[in-house]
């Protein structure tokens, strides 16, 4: 006879084996760090922006700005067609926080802020007005959310 528990037992037996890791686990209609890892070095590397990258900055928020550190190098950043691809990323992350950004607290910029004033630190003078605009642009849409 089988009990009460054995289907959930073997749900997560399956879960075990298949080695998923925490990063890969999300509730529907979100995106794993490890997608939103992936849209990053997708974008940045390779300067192609599909909607599948936007739809999944614009879910994630200030998550996305993690993924930016996590994922790039300063020397990648740097770089003007780097920090251009960043600004890219940060600005979709927030176009529209208060309707697209599930976790509550990726809709408040901490993260994302002190990247760009590190981004600001690290590329060259050309980049500083881009920077200001998407850090007022990125801060205007948090505070209307």
């Amino acid at each position: 006879m089988i009990g009460p528990l054995f289907p959930l037992i073997v749900m997560l037996l399956a879960l075990a084996a298949s080695g998923q890791d925490w990063q890969d686990c999300k509730p529907d209609g979100d995106y794993s760090f490890k997608d939103v890892k992936a849209a990053v070095r997708r974008v940045t590397t390779s300067g192609i922006y599909s909607g599948w990258d936007e739809k999944t900055f614009n879910r994630s928020g200030d998550l996305v700005a993690v993924a930016v550190i996590h994922t790039l190098d300063d020397s990648q950043m740097a770089s003007l067609e780097g920090a251009k691809n960043v600004l890219v990323v940060l600005r979709a992350a927030f176009a529209c926080p208060a309707r697209c950004v599930q976790v509550t607290d990726d809709r408040h910029p901490s993260v994302t802020l002190l990247l760009l004033e590190h981004l600001r630190d690290i590329a060259g003078v050309k980049m500083q007005p881009e920077i200001d605009a998407a850090k007022k642009f990125i801060l205007q849409q948090a505070k209307a959310g």
